[in-house]
Parts: structure tokens; C-alpha cells; sequence
């Protein structure tokens, strides 16, 4: 008995609760959605709430060195790259934040 207790409580709990749940999410703002900034080239997007763009480009790269007498026969070869391309505008002129991270060798 006492393990049905915890089970029919959980039930009891959502049938309660799930209706309360969806009438929050109908009254939940709507917020916008990522926004293309063509002036910044192909690929950047302005963040709700802020004045600049944003691009984030990586690459994954694998393979198999299958070279034989170079020590491991079928040593794996793994690569990354990832790069976070900011760009706002400012009284100055255009303000560039550009930071590239990477590993392994190609």
C-alpha cells in the first residue's frame, strides 16, 4: 500500500498543477527571435536586447593516418575550430571582437 502512496500523489499533483502551467505559458511574452544583420556580412545576427552582431562558425574535421611505419598503423586524426565574430557599431566607427580556438592538427 505504501508504495502506491507516492505514485497516485505524483498524479494527483499533475492533474492539479498542469492546467495552472498552461495558462502561464499563454500570458509568457513573446520574445523575438535571433534578427540577420545583412550590413555585417553573411551569417551575423543581432541579439535581442543589444546593438551588435554576432557570428559563431566552427568546423570538426577526423580522419585515419593509414601511413605505415609511423608508429601507430591507424593512428586517428581529430581536429576543431570554433570562432565568435562580435562586430558593433560605436561613435568611433565599427568595434571588432574577433576570437579563434582550435586543436589538433590538420
Amino acid at each position: 500500500m505504501a508504495r502506491l502512496v507516492l505514485p497516485i500523489a505524483a498524479a494527483v499533483a499533475l492533474v492539479l498543477v498542469g492546467p495552472a502551467l498552461a495558462v502561464d505559458l499563454q500570458k509568457a511574452p513573446v520574445t523575438l527571435g535571433l534578427v540577420p544583420c545583412p550590413s555585417k556580412g553573411q551569417g551575423f545576427v543581432r541579439m535581442p536586447g543589444s546593438d551588435s552582431c554576432v557570428r559563431i562558425s566552427g568546423r570538426v574535421t577526423a580522419g585515419m593516418d593509414m601511413r605505415a611505419g609511423h608508429g601507430v598503423a591507424a593512428a586517428p586524426v581529430v581536429a576543431g575550430r570554433l570562432a565568435i565574430d562580435n562586430r558593433a557599431d560605436t561613435d568611433l566607427g565599427e568595434v571588432r571582437t574577433y576570437v579563434r580556438i582550435g586543436n589538433g592538427h590538420r
